[in-house]
């Protein structure tokens, strides 16, 4: 059985109330994994008494956590965290679309276009995609939602030789993948970075965090079968809503 977390007991300042610096601590330990997916809270007792709230302050911590969609209710089994987000399990390292793997979980994925056209590619983007400076290229910056909740903020370029129906595309509920794929262009290996930071003011607003909310940046390089890059992606994942899987050795 998990450890249970220790939290200090909030201090009311006067700047905020004491139920969302509750919030806030039980939102931190999710983040960095005190509290992990699917694991049950502790009780209300031991909340009360670790953080310092009185119950009727507790439960509109819970309600308000359950609004952002970091924790569920169950009669039967109480409060715990929800397993919302994109996931790599053992089975599944390397190239996955983000779409393609969480509707084969069930989840409902959708976006909100912030950004598509296209542009010429600039000196740097163009040696990172091996093509031409001022090549067109087609620029695409999405919120990624998984059943209604935001995890990632996408910035993608797809040279659009490439794939010159991409312009087109409705991308609040099209995969860019599989459109990359119908080109005959679908990513089958890729270069793949990630490093950890706090969400600054943009992802914050975009991804709906607040306080000192740990996000993940990773950056892939994608390439089709036959070795051509079709793909640079640089994305933000809320750190609540994102893991990764490994078995070494």
């Amino acid at each position: 059985m998990p450890e249970q977390p220790v939290f200090r007991p909030v201090v009311a300042d006067g700047a905020q109330p004491p139920y969302v610096l509750a919030q806030q601590a039980l939102a931190h330990a999710i983040a960095t994994g005190a509290l992990g997916p699917e694991q049950r809270l502790p009780s209300e007792r031991y909340l009360c008494e670790q953080l310092g709230i009185s119950r009727s302050t507790l439960r509109r911590t819970l309600k308000a956590l359950q609004e952002e969609g970091l924790v569920e209710s169950s009669e039967r089994r109480g409060w715990r965290v929800r397993r919302v987000g994109f996931s790599h399990a053992p089975a599944t390292i390397g190239p996955v679309g983000f779409a393609e793997h969480n509707r084969a979980l069930g989840r409902s994925v959708t976006a909100r276009v912030l950004l598509a056209r296209t542009r010429s590619a600039l000196s740097q983007e163009a040696d990172r995609l091996r093509i031409t400076t001022g090549e067109e290229v087609f620029e695409l910056h999405r919120v990624r939602y998984l059943d209604g909740l935001p995890v990632c903020f996408s910035r993608d370029l797809v040279p659009l030789a490439l794939a010159p129906e991409l312009p087109a595309a409705d991308f609040t509920t099209q995969s860019l993948w599989a459109a990359l794929g119908a080109a005959g262009h679908a990513p089958v290996a890729a270069d793949y970075t990630a490093r950890a930071a706090l969400a600054d003011a943009r992802h914050k607003q975009l991804l709906d965090l607040r306080g000192a909310a740990a996000v993940l940046h990773t950056s892939r390089l994608s390439r089709d079968a036959g070795a051509v890059v079709c793909q640079s992606s640089d994305e933000t994942y809320r750190a609540d809503r994102y893991e990764v899987r490994l078995t070494l050795g």
